[in-house]
């Protein structure tokens, strides 16, 4: 059963700051949401990243996303 993950990626700029965006990753456990937050990012040659976290949403914001199976998406 999929479920949403809310992952948090740390990218560097050329200016060395840091910039951190969350993502909202439907996935079967963390390792998953992880793996294809990795593998989009990849696909699209974005470099210079790291990811922080993972962690399961809350059931509210599960219900309020409604995510499909297999989506990745970008919130803030």
């Amino acid at each position: 059963m999929y479920r949403p993950f809310k992952t948090t990626a740390k990218f560097a700029t050329d200016d060395a700051q840091e910039i951190r965006l969350e993502y909202l990753v439907s996935a079967k456990s963390s390792t998953e949401a992880k793996s294809e937050l990795e593998r989009r990012l990849l696909g699209q040659e974005v470099f210079g990243y790291m990811v922080e976290k993972v962690v399961a949403a809350t059931k509210q914001e599960a219900a309020f996303f409604r995510l499909p199976s297999g989506c990745v998406q970008l919130l803030g």
